[in-house]
């Protein structure tokens, strides 16, 4: 009689690896930021309580740790997301579209650095709308957070090119080493260490995105000041 269960027998995987791998990170970063949530709580409520300066003080201390883990449980939230190009949902829209959403989540970041933002005659595209936006949303936000002391400009342009739509966020700023360019899009490598916030993930998971909508990504080689951070998207048929 044969066994219910046979060892060298090969089970068919029920899921891909990127979506066994997103819907861990989903699970593990939403029971992580629900107990970072409660733990907030508790040192917010010792920091009231507290008539300690030195309490006080360490308990504000726990608070900014906490918020800076929070921060970069959401990057890893959104890389998660990224990873899984079939769950897109797909349609056509105009590209300016996901740029003025982009800029709306930024608002506070534009009007802190003073930063100009011009937007040229963009096309309809054929993408994820939700991460086309918030691709927008890191490309733009690493503009804003390395300004340097000039005002900072910045401009998001598109032309045709034979592979779809060539994208361009190119700003002022203070530019990024050539050594150093193909190192920021790999998850948690970052140019500036801990003394820019962020989780060093945005320009991973940008990557992520424009490769899920079978594009590429690449900071341009340019002389003088600023940084052209380039990208290729399908368009839409008939465009």
């Amino acid at each position: 009689m044969l066994p219910d269960f046979m060892p060298n027998e090969k089970s068919p995987p029920t899921t891909k690896p990127y979506e066994e791998i997103q819907q861990f990170l989903h699970s593990a970063v939403h029971d992580l930021r629900a107990a970072q949530r409660r733990t907030a709580i508790s040192v917010e409520l010792l920091l009231e309580a507290a008539s300690d300066p030195e309490r006080k003080e360490l308990s504000a201390q726990i608070l900014q740790g906490l918020s800076k883990t929070d921060e970069l449980l959401a990057g890893i939230s959104k890389y998660a997301a990224a990873l899984s190009p079939e769950r897109y949902s797909m349609s056509v829209f105009p590209a300016a579209n996901a740029v003025r959403f982009a800029i709306a989540n930024l608002d506070q970041s534009i009007v802190r650095t003073g930063a100009t933002i011009a937007i040229a005659d963009l096309p309809e595209i054929n993408g994820d709308r939700d991460r086309l936006a918030e691709l927008f949303e890191h490309l733009l936000g690493n503009s804003l957070k390395f300004g340097g002391a000039n005002p900072l400009s910045i401009e998001v342009d598109a032309r045709r090119v034979p592979e779809g739509c060539l994208f361009s966020v190119k700003d002022n700023g203070v530019g990024i080493p050539a050594k150093y360019r193909d190192r920021l899009f790999v998850p948690f490598r970052r140019l500036h260490g801990a003394d820019v916030p962020g989780a060093g993930l945005g320009l991973a998971t940008s990557r992520k995105i424009v490769e899920g909508h079978g594009g590429r990504i690449w900071i341009e080689d340019q002389e003088g000041p600023g940084v052209t951070l380039s990208f290729i998207l399908p368009v839409a048929d008939g465009d």
